[in-house]
């Protein structure tokens, strides 16, 4: 996005450097305050050198103390939480960084952090150097292990009585002696080594035998690809051109545009999050959204299988979606005219870890009008054309690739989607086609998409956090049903429907699925209406419904307890950020959204935030492999009687010339 010089400069500096300058307070933590919290526990004598940071985040000051802050008062304080792993324990801490010090330390018994980077290696080489594991590759004909790649798994908790007191991963291997770029293509099945990370080493290998490994090409890159077919001709170039330079000011974290206004930042657990969302709607800017972001993603695999029961990943809560952010690509995964922002999160000894390019912000023609009509009797015609501004990032979670795009529209509309791409989750199986004799039973949790691979059946929940401020702070949340109505026998019809608002008083009212009949899901002020006296409100309009089909009483459905409900709804509690709690890594259950709704809070005329998950099953297909279709899901935010007239009427015939 061809932009002017100046701005050009600026947006290469660092994005901790630029947080620095802009002082918002809301801004990500930057490189030198994540040292600082490291030297304040340390001078403290909290921490030591071999002392390791899970999770160093900003915690975000008071909407009071913001709210000043805009007005032209002091900035707050930064305050920043650490969740510490220190001589066997875990610990969290409370920072002032303005003023120096730590505010409070304290031990968190009988939980489980997230899995830290040089976790990661520790498990692969505890498993690929177990006398056993060596042993079991060699009955496969593996006897080089640098053509392996192990792949801890997060193990999730079933109450099972040798587990205790061990933190686990299960590591499975892959063949790479025909892998370029797959990692993934060529399981090892049957063979899983248990790594507890509390002793650094592998206390047992599971080997069920050898299973047939996949001999064809699992490869995807442009050779692997001719080498199966010619590939089609190149198209000639299809790209967004923005020959007067682009239509978005960024300052520093804060983003404006087409009477929208923004700020970002990125959290090592949570990725992106948007706050401060408002709209300016003809001189007088309204409040929407204070913070969106992601609260948890919760994948479950539908295998019993020793190797497959396990696979029910928290991938926010147990690894982390800013930490596995990746580099974007011009032209590929944005355009190349769109703003690129380097991100700064840190690694496990607290220190700075940047992510080059690891954000984009982009506008996009949709090829689509906003509004338009012809109109037969007088042959007139009026539309405009739409453009969309699109904030995304993507991580890249084992085999599992998610993009997080927040998008704003010009008729007030925000949509919210996580697309899924990367390597399905591959079994290795006897059966080479559905006629092999083991096919139905190899097939029963998932599809042969490929000889003697099985995609197995899975699901994707993703839950957002949503604390709304429609006209300010002042909400409730609202179900309009639709029903049937039967006519007297005076009307010529015999039935129509009607719809029905109704706003639960409690928290534990307000828990919600989607049901058989249709519903519509807002969000309304309870003190601003519109010109005839609607109160102004955003729907959230669902765009899938990943219904939960696990029962009630198996552990991974206590763990992930918020998947029960499409909706829930809490009075804002800032110390509430994660739909299955603070510590899902081998969680026991009931943590999250479960155990603060027991409470029956009140969330009618208040400060509330709205929980949604949005799911989706996914049943692989031969077109998922050997690497998968971006697939979409999400939801909107659409103003319903926010405006009073279609806010789009604003926009002009044309472009500047």
């Amino acid at each position: 996005m061809p932009l002017p010089r100046a701005l050009v400069a600026a947006l290469l500096i660092p994005v901790a450097a630029l947080a620095a300058q802009q002082g918002h307070p809301l801004n990500p933590l930057t490189g030198e305050e994540y040292g600082r919290v490291v030297s304040l526990l340390t001078a403290a004598g909290n921490t030591g050198a071999d002392s390791r940071f899970p999770l160093i985040s900003l915690e975000p000051p008071a909407k009071s103390l913001v709210a000043q802050w805009r007005a032209g008062g002091a900035r707050p304080p930064r305050i920043a939480t650490a969740v510490v792993r220190h001589r066997g324990q875990v610990y969290e801490a409370r920072l002032d960084l303005t003023a120096g010090r730590v505010v409070d330390w304290k031990a968190m018994p009988d939980v489980e952090t997230s899995v830290m980077l040089e976790e990661f290696g520790t498990a692969q080489q505890a498993a690929v150097s177990h006398p056993e594991m060596i042993a079991a590759l060699a009955k496969r004909g593996i006897t080089d292990p640098s053509k392996v790649f192990c792949a801890p798994f997060s193990m999730g908790y079933f109450n099972l009585p040798r587990d205790r007191g061990m933190r686990l991963l299960k590591v499975g291997c892959f063949d790479l002696r025909s892998a370029t770029n797959n990692m993934f293509g060529w399981p090892i099945e049957g063979l899983y080594a248990i790594v507890d990370l509390k002793q650094n080493k592998a206390v047992r290998v599971y080997d069920s035998g050898p299973v047939p490994i996949h001999a064809g090409d699992a490869n995807f890159t442009e050779q692997a690809a001719e080498k199966r077919g010619p590939l089609r001709d190149p198209l000639a170039p299809v790209k967004i051109a923005l020959p007067r330079g682009g239509n978005a000011v960024v300052d520093g974290n804060t983003v404006t545009w087409q009477n929208w206004s923004f700020h970002y930042r990125i959290d090592r657990r949570q990725g992106p999050i948007v706050s401060l969302v408002s709209y300016r709607d003809r001189g007088r800017e309204r409040s929407i959204l204070h913070e969106g972001a992601m609260a948890e993603m919760f994948v479950p695999y539908m295998d019993p299988d020793f190797g497959w029961y396990s696979r029910t990943y928290f991938d926010m809560g147990e690894y982390g979606v800013g930490l596995l952010l990746t580099t974007l690509q011009r032209d590929v995964d944005c355009p190349a005219t769109g703003w690129f922002m380097n991100v700064v999160i840190h690694d496990d000894e607290g220190k700075p870890l940047e992510i080059p390019e690891a954000a984009c912000l982009f506008e996009r023609p949709t090829g689509g009008p906003a509004w338009r009509h012809t109109e037969a009797t007088n042959q007139t015609y009026e539309g405009r054309p739409a453009v969309e501004l699109v904030f995304r990032t993507a991580a890249a979670i084992g085999n599992y690739d998610y993009f997080i795009d927040w998008v704003f529209d010009q008729n007030g509309e925000i949509e919210v989607l996580v697309g899924a791409t990367g390597i399905t989750a591959l079994k290795g199986v006897k059966a080479s086609h559905m006629t092999s004799p083991t096919a139905a039973a190899d097939t029963r949790y998932g599809t042969l998409v490929a000889p003697n691979l099985v995609a197995i059946n899975h699901d994707h929940f993703f839950n957002f956090r949503l604390d709304f401020d429609v006209d300010g702070e002042r909400n409730r949340f609202q179900r309009d049903t639709y029903r049937q109505t039967i006519l007297p026998a005076t009307s010529a019809r015999r039935s129509i429907y009607e719809v029905r608002g109704s706003s639960p008083a409690t928290e534990t009212a307000a828990r919600f699925n989607m049901g058989p009949m249709p519903s519509k899901w807002r969000v309304l002020s309870s003190t601003a209406t519109n010109a005839v006296g609607n109160p102004t409100s955003y729907e959230i309009m669902a765009m899938g419904d990943g219904h939960q089909l696990l029962s009630d009483d198996d552990y991974p459905l206590r763990r992930a307890g918020f998947t029960k409900y499409a909706f829930w709804v809490t009075p804002y509690a800032p110390r509430e950020r994660y739909a299955a709690g603070d510590y899902p890594f081998q969680s026991r259950g009931g943590d999250g959204l479960p155990r603060w709704t027991a409470a029956g809070r009140s969330v009618k005329d208040t400060d509330i935030v709205v929980w949604y998950t949005v799911g989706m099953h996914h049943l692989p297909r031969a077109e998922d492999t050997p690497v998968m279709p971006v697939m979409w899901t999400g939801f909107r935010l659409r103003p319903f009687n926010f405006f009073d007239r279609n806010p789009a009427l604003d926009l002009r015939t044309e472009f500047l010339p």
